[in-house]
């Protein structure tokens, strides 16, 4: 006679990126955010000088940032997204034009 399995705790649903930014952190440089204000920060990585654009095999783009040391599978830590709220290390991408 076997004992059946005990269920599985329910996940809460927060993936690790939503974790950091919970805890007011950058999920790819683990820096402190620019802004407490989530849903209105005064800097997004979108507008980031440190970004760089990952191309993939088929064509698709990731946005990924520019201050992390690419592993050893070429990558750069997590997606970003334009809308993600910045860390402390943000760079205006028209500043990082005027000093090169």
């Amino acid at each position: 006679m076997t004992t059946p399995l005990a269920p599985a705790p329910a996940r809460s649903g927060r993936g690790s990126i939503r974790v950091y930014l919970d805890r007011s952190k950058h999920p790819a440089t683990k820096v402190p955010l620019l802004g407490a204000d989530l849903d209105n920060p005064p800097a997004v990585c979108g507008g980031c000088a440190n970004t760089v654009l990952k191309e993939l095999d088929d064509g698709r783009q990731r946005l990924k940032c520019g201050l992390l040391p690419r592993g050893s599978r070429g990558l750069r830590g997590p997606d970003l997204r334009d809308s993600m709220p910045a860390c402390e290390k943000y760079t205006s991408g028209s500043a990082a034009l005027r000093n090169p």
